[in-house]
């Protein structure tokens, strides 16, 4: 079984990637997080400016994608500017920082039709300001950009025929030794797809 293939391991660096090519890593923070950051994640965050965070929202399956999953994977950026000089810089930027203005347009232009080799194409969904319930610092904003990959994936590619190959995937409630302690007694193998 080689985890390598699965979808979200593999599109993760394929957008961190796409994302450097104007965000580098010597000025901008690129952090997976959460779709919601609690405030004490945001705190943390916050220090870390300008800072893109990349949350993974979900899966939108098509609706007759059969054995092979056709989808939509949907992911959120999170955009992070907070301005060291006047309030105007918090959007427009100065020398000193980017605005959130160009962090939105860049990072739309980015995704926007980017074709990822081997994974499919993303789009851009929507995009908008935020911000951090109970925060109070005026020099800082907030930004979502919400975008979505779309990807074929197989699961025969993880080969899944054992207890063992599941349990190697974090399935801990398959647990054969202990049915008694609401595992499942689940010896036989998996029969592939023919």
């Amino acid at each position: 079984m080689d985890l390598a293939l699965a979808p979200i391991r593999t599109v993760e660096p394929a957008i961190e990637a796409r994302l450097r090519l104007a965000f580098p890593s010597k000025t901008f923070q690129i952090k997976r997080v959460p779709p919601v950051l609690t405030v004490k994640e945001f705190e943390r965050v916050v220090r870390l400016t300008p800072f893109i965070g990349l949350a993974w929202l979900g899966i939108k399956p098509d609706p007759a994608s059969g054995r092979l999953l056709a989808a939509a994977m949907r992911w959120r950026l999170t955009m992070i500017v907070k301005a060291s000089s006047s309030l105007e810089a918090r959007f427009k930027g100065d020398r000193m920082d980017i605005g959130m203005d160009a962090m939105i347009d860049v990072a739309a232009a980015l995704l926007q039709g980017a074709v990822f080799d081997g994974i499919g194409a993303s789009a851009v969904t929507g995009a908008e300001a935020v911000y951090a319930d109970g925060w109070s610092d005026d020099a800082t904003v907030v930004a979502n950009l919400d975008f979505e990959v779309r990807y074929q994936f197989s699961p025969a590619a993880l080969q899944l025929k054992t207890i063992d190959d599941f349990t190697a995937l974090g399935v801990t409630w398959l647990n054969a030794d202990s049915p008694a302690a609401g595992g499942v007694d689940a010896p036989q193998t998996v029969q592939p797809n023919s």
